[in-house]
C-alpha cells in the first residue's frame, strides 16, 4: 500500500525514531508499504519517519543494492564526496551534500538477521540519508547556512502546505 509522504515541517521528521526490537509480520508489512511508496515516488530510498512511522526502518534500491532493513549502523567511513540529494519530504529542492563514498554498515534485514556489508557510491549515500531520518536530520541540515538561507522561502512554502 502506498502511504502518504510527510512533508517538511511535520514534527515526525525532526524527532529521533525508536529502535526496532525484532522483525515481526507487522514490521514486514510496514517495510512492504515503504517499498511501494518508494517506488511510487521514484526515489532510491525511504525511511519510516517519512511515512509518519517513528521507527528505525528503511528501504533502499540504489546502485544495484536492495535493502529492506531496520536499525542501521555505520561501522566505518571512507573519504567524502559531494553529490546532489533530494527528498520526497522536501519536493522540488535538490542540493549537493557531502557524505562518505564508501561505508561499512550493519543492520537487521527483513528476515531478522544481522547483516554487515560494504556500500559504495549512491547506495552508501542513500543508506546515510535514510539513517539521518532516524535521527530527525534532513539532508538540508547538512547545507551551509548561506545555501540554506537561499531556499528558506521554498521551505516555508512546503511547511505551509502541510495538511
Amino acid at each position: 500500500m502506498i502511504r502518504e509522504i510527510r512533508l517538511y515541517g511535520d514534527p515526525v521528521l525532526t524527532k529521533s525514531a525508536e529502535t526496532v526490537p525484532e522483525i515481526t509480520e507487522e514490521i514486514r508489512d510496514i517495510l512492504t508499504d515503504m517499498w511501494d511508496t518508494m517506488e511510487a515516488t521514484r526515489c532510491v530510498g525511504l525511511s519510516a519517519p517519512q511515512i509518519g512511522v517513528s521507527l528505525r526502518l528503511f528501504v533502499i534500491n540504489a546502485g544495484g543494492v536492495v535493502i529492506r532493513g531496520a536499525n542501521p549502523e555505520v561501522l566505518t567511513e571512507g573519504a567524502p564526496s559531494e553529490d546532489i540529494e533530494g527528498s520526497p519530504c522536501i519536493p522540488g529542492i535538490q542540493k549537493p551534500v557531502r557524505r562518505p563514498r564508501k561505508i561499512t554498515v550493519r543492520y537487521l534485514d527483513e528476515s531478522g538477521e544481522n547483516v554487515e556489508r560494504e556500500l559504495k557510491g549512491v547506495a552508501a549515500r542513500a543508506y546515510l540519508h535514510e539513517k539521518d531520518h532516524h535521527e530527525g536530520v534532513l539532508f538540508i541540515d547538512h547545507l551551509k547556512p548561506g545555501v540554506r538561507k537561499l531556499i528558506q522561502k521554498d521551505l516555508d512554502r512546503i511547511a505551509g502546505n502541510r495538511a
